[in-house]
């Protein structure tokens, strides 16, 4: 039991790269360790409750120590790799990933699996770069209001980059959908041409001259009231004027 417990401490040890001082006051626990049988430690009397109950508490100690660390060593790892992919444009799912995914136990194997993802978009980076630095270059002149031709020049290039790739993806979407959204950007507000003076004055009229023809004929507005009073009393005097005669 005792050389488990020492063979264990000793990983431990390895692991945290505990300075000598520390396992000074454990030192018997390597003889422990390289003892060959029980009676070789009674001789050196090794063998002590006190001994036991010392390197339990050690390894406890140890351990939760260690898995503290490697969740450490986990969250770095995994925030290395979401910054790899934002860097280059990709997205989790590109690789398979959840980030969402809650990792408690076993962090060696996440850690290592993690490893894995993070060589696998490295090696990506360099197939990738000339088009996203393409892109991004072409967002930097849209959105800067650049020189449209340069513009349009960054983007004529960028097509013919694309034209031959089977699947590239841009921050999750096809590269052409990302191509176009941009080429859209860059239209005018208004894409029709400018008709001439004279035509835009010809149809100016016809649009007038069509608007009252399918406008109904609609009543004079009315008179102000003191107009209709003064009116209708006039009526009054002369229509009863006529009436006398």
């Amino acid at each position: 039991m005792l050389q488990a417990l020492g063979l264990k401490l000793r990983d431990l040890w390895k692991f945290h790269n505990t300075a000598p001082e520390n396992i000074l006051e454990f030192a018997e626990t390597f003889a422990c360790i390289d003892a060959e049988s029980a009676n070789e430690l009674t001789k050196e009397k090794s063998l002590s409750m006190e001994l036991i109950s010392k390197a339990t508490e050690e390894i406890n100690t140890l351990e939760a120590s260690m898995v503290a660390k490697q969740k450490k060593m986990y969250l770095g790892k995994k925030q290395k790799l979401l910054k790899l992919l934002e860097e280059t444009h990709m997205v989790p799912a590109d690789i398979k990933f959840d980030p969402k995914k809650k990792v408690e136990s076993d962090f060696p194997k996440a850690i290592t699996d993690l490893k894995i993802l993070i060589k696998q978009v490295k090696v990506q980076i360099p197939q990738r770069k000339d088009i996203v630095m393409r892109i991004e270059l072409l967002q930097h002149a849209v959105n800067n209001s650049l020189s449209v031709k340069t513009s349009e020049r960054l983007l004529r290039s960028l097509k013919n980059l694309v034209l031959l790739e089977d699947t590239f993806l841009f921050d999750g979407k096809d590269v052409k959908v990302v191509i176009n959204a941009i080429e859209d950007l860059m239209k005018p507000a208004s894409t029709k041409p400018a008709l001439p003076v004279k035509k835009r004055m010809s149809a100016r009229l016809t649009e007038l001259r069509d608007k009252e023809q399918s406008s109904p004929d609609l009543p004079p507005p009315p008179y102000p009231s003191r107009v209709r009073d003064g009116n209708r009393e006039r009526r009054k005097g002369v229509w009863g004027k006529e009436s006398k005669r």
